[in-house]
Formats: structure tokens, C-alpha cells, sequence
């Protein structure tokens, strides 16, 4: 018992040292709201549609990386009785604007993944569908700490043919950078 809890504090610590030395990858928490445009093809039927998740990046160099952020929904339906379940996930390259400073913006651009689930309570069957949207987005790390970066992003999403929603997220982020 001695030497498990021994091998996973070692563990712990060396994981820790190890994305603290590394300027590449960071972890991260999120915070979203999403709305929709005025047409038939809606991101979410959510009433209040705001949600959670984790992002993971990493930098290819200083200017360019790549990020995978999943994220969760859950709430009544707009305009009828019953309840949606989003699980959205999505990749994105993103260009870093001024590389290697407190203040870091950045253009990022992708694919995501939703996957919807309506349970109605109004005697409608229960629906379940899969979309794929593009996303581009605006967004800011504000570095706190060595380590320690807020993370504001403001995006957009389309179809292709039509603009069916945008979101604007607020998180933290660890390990992003090393100033």
C-alpha cells in the first residue's frame, strides 16, 4: 500500500513537472452560450442553451496549433415540452496573432460534431441526430500566471449554406504557454 501511494504521488508530480515544462500542450476548462440565427437550421432547440467542457491544445510553433474541445448541454426544448442533450466536439487550427506575450489573440477555424437528443414529454417520439457545422472563431489568451492563461473566444457556425449559430466561451487554461 506504502509503495502505490508512493509510485502515484511520483506519478502525479511527474506529470505536473512535466506539462509545466512543456510549452506545447495545454488543459483547460470552459464555460459556453450558445445562440441561434433565425432559420430553420439551428445549432440548439435549448431554451437557455449555455454548457460546459475541456479543451486540450497544442502548439505546433509559436504562431499555428491545434485544439480539441468537447463540450455538454443539457435543457428544455424552446417551444415544446421536453428536454435536449448536446455532446458537441470539435478541432480547430488556430493562428496566433502576436505570439510569445501576456496578451495573445488568435484566429481559429473547424469542424464540429453535435450530437443531439430531444426527449419530449408531449407524446412526441424521441428524436436523435448527428450534425456537422464549420466554425470560425476570434479569441484571447490573457496570461495570468506562469502557466495559467484566461481564455476568451467568440465563434461563429455554419452549414455551408447558412449562419445557424454563434458562441462565446469563457475558461482557464493550463500550461498554454511559458512566458
Amino acid at each position: 500500500m506504502r509503495n502505490k501511494l508512493f509510485l502515484s504521488i511520483a506519478l502525479v508530480l511527474t506529470i505536473t513537472m512535466s506539462l509545466s515544462a512543456q510549452k506545447n500542450l495545454s488543459l483547460g476548462i470552459i464555460g459556453t452560450r450558445f445562440g441561434n440565427t433565425n432559420n430553420d437550421s439551428k445549432l440548439t432547440d435549448i431554451k437557455n442553451p449555455t454548457g460546459y467542457g475541456i479543451v486540450a491544445s497544442y502548439n505546433l510553433n509559436s504562431e499555428f496549433g491545434v485544439a480539441f474541445t468537447g463540450e455538454y448541454y443539457k435543457g428544455d426544448i424552446e417551444n415544446s415540452a421536453g428536454k435536449e442533450r448536446d455532446i458537441r466536439g470539435h478541432l480547430s487550427l488556430f493562428y496566433t496573432f502576436i505570439p510569445e506575450s501576456r496578451i495573445s489573440p488568435y484566429f481559429s477555424a473547424g469542424i464540429v460534431f453535435t450530437n443531439r437528443n430531444h426527449e419530449y414529454t408531449n407524446g412526441i417520439a424521441d428524436k436523435t441526430d448527428n450534425l456537422f457545422f464549420a466554425r470560425e472563431g476570434l479569441g484571447v489568451d490573457l496570461k495570468i500566471v506562469q502557466n495559467l492563461s484566461l481564455n476568451l473566444d467568440c465563434g461563429i457556425y455554419h452549414d455551408g449554406l447558412h449562419l445557424v449559430g454563434w458562441s462565446s466561451s469563457v475558461g482557464f487554461r493550463y500550461g498554454i504557454k511559458t512566458f
